[in-house]
């Protein structure tokens, strides 16, 4: 196969991990093309015909061979997408209100529309500087009241935030797990940001163009009004009171020292340790269960056939 040929494998090979056929538009799109090389979707189809003998389509899916059933997995999680997306939004119309919030976005498989009927929901915050734990002790406080965080006995529906990022310093290429970290690459070009204040979504995009180097094509994520959150009069206001009465320093300080104290064991234990669990003035980051190097693993061994 040429250059061209490979990356298109490649993209559906990534993507036949987590069982998601794709179109046309979304090969180029997520293109694993590298930065230098120059392509069209033209280019794709062609590419697509010459390789047929490894990839199928039907109904303008395309997936690799003998995995046909995955077009009806991909409609069926895209129901189940539906439903969750509804609620994360009615969460992030309250959480607007927390004046150090400078975005809110919804990640992983249910970004694109891929997960399943018990999955769950997680949330990718950005806080203002100097207010991250303060942030995260908001917005983890109010899950808890509401008794929506996931347990071991309940996952479905539940909704998670373990990732949290100062806007001071927005590129997150320090916690690739190596060189090619391929599913950090497409989890942040995949990211659908619900709420976004101060443009924070397109400086984040910014902030993390190394991703170009993989997905040369990367345009990040183009949310349609059914799903974005905005700033209203209501919450304007109230984030102006909150902010009179929550923007102080020994705040940040106090409930920085509460969340140490009552993190559990094992999360102290794996602490910076690697990039599962980080905690810093920029980061706070805490996926026990990372399954990074397992995908990469997976992605490595279906090139190899």
């Amino acid at each position: 196969m040429n250059q061209l040929q490979q990356a298109v494998y490649k993209t559906l090979a990534f993507f036949d991990i987590f069982d998601y056929p794709l179109t046309k538009i979304e090969i180029f799109k997520w293109l694993n093309a590298g930065d230098k090389h120059e392509n069209n979707l033209s280019d794709v189809e062609e590419a697509l015909n010459q390789i047929s003998e490894k990839v199928q389509t039907k109904n303008s899916f395309y997936f690799l061979n003998g995995k046909e059933s995955i077009i009806n997995e991909r409609l069926k999680r895209y129901g189940y997408a539906e439903d969750k997306f509804k609620k994360a939004i009615k969460f992030i119309k309250i959480f607007r209100f927390i004046p150090f919030i400078k975005m809110i976005a919804v990640c992983n498989t249910l970004a694109y529309s891929n997960c399943g009927r018990a999955g769950d929901i997680d949330l990718f915050v950005v806080a203002k500087k100097n207010r991250l734990w303060l942030t995260r002790f908001l917005v983890i406080s109010f899950l808890k009241l509401f008794k929506v965080r996931p347990t071991a006995e309940k996952k479905q529906d539940a909704i998670d935030a373990p990732f949290f990022l100062s806007n001071e310093d927005l590129n997150i290429e320090d916690v690739k797990i190596s060189s090619q970290d391929i599913y950090l690459t497409h989890w942040v070009d995949q990211l659908v940001p619900i709420y976004d204040a101060d443009n924070t979504y397109q400086k984040f995009m910014e902030a993390n163009q190394w991703i170009k180097e993989t997905l040369p094509n990367s345009i990040g994520y183009q949310l349609n009004d059914r799903r974005v959150v905005r700033s209203n009069l209501l919450s304007k206001i109230g984030n102006y009171k909150l902010n009179l009465f929550l923007n102080w320093q020994f705040l940040e300080n106090m409930v920085k020292k509460y969340q140490l104290k009552i993190m559990p064991r094992v999360l102290k234990e794996m602490m910076n340790k690697n990039t599962r669990v980080v905690v810093s003035n920029k980061m706070l980051k805490f996926h026990r269960d990372d399954r990074r190097s397992e995908y990469q693993e997976k992605f490595i061994r279906a090139l190899e056939h």
